[in-house]
């Protein structure tokens, strides 16, 4: 029996989207692991209208979709042409090993149909995520901004304590 690339046992073309979340110079190190990963996947990019003449140069690539904001990625600025696309396989890459940094991008990704999702890291190491890890992560991020606002606001007010304790005390001297 012949097995034909990009063709799933049903007899359906098994998709792979990129989302293109970094550097084309790191793509270009993602992509071979990502095709070894996926040799069965027919590979198509997300990319800004900036990266399209860049996104061009790929031979193996499918088929180009630009992405409709200058914004970055977000869950609320969703992809219209994608909207009834669906794929087998969603790839985030990140430009470091853990994806820290990237929470728009896998929450962007939330509003693709899709089977499955990975991210592709920095040393083209692919790992999969689930919806509920980017809810996780997205939760994560909120506490830590909450917690990074409250100690600023401590420490701002200690700073201005600490100001006008010391001016009131004389020992600060200001130019006039």
């Amino acid at each position: 029996m012949c097995h034909l690339p990009f063709i799933d046992r049903w007899g359906k073309v098994k998709k792979l989207l990129i989302i293109r979340s970094v550097s084309f110079q790191q793509l270009d190190n993602n992509l071979k692991a990502i095709k070894d990963k996926f040799p069965e996947h027919e590979i198509h990019l997300l990319t800004h209208e900036h990266g399209r003449k860049l996104a061009e140069k790929y031979k193996g690539i499918k088929q180009i979709w630009i992405y409709p904001y200058k914004e970055g990625f977000g869950y609320s600025r969703k992809c219209q042409e994608l909207e009834n696309e669906h794929f087998d396989v969603v790839i985030v890459p990140c430009t470091n090993l853990s994806g820290t940094g990237f929470i728009n991008v896998f929450l962007f990704s939330l509003s693709i149909h899709v089977k499955e999702r990975y991210k592709c890291n920095l040393i083209s190491e692919i790992k999969a995520f689930s919806k509920v890890q980017v809810m996780f992560w997205w939760i994560r991020s909120q506490i830590f901004k909450i917690i990074s606002l409250f100690l600023s606001g401590i420490i701002g007010i200690m700073g201005f304590g600490v100001f006008f304790l010391c001016k009131g005390l004389g020992q600060l001297k200001t130019r006039k």
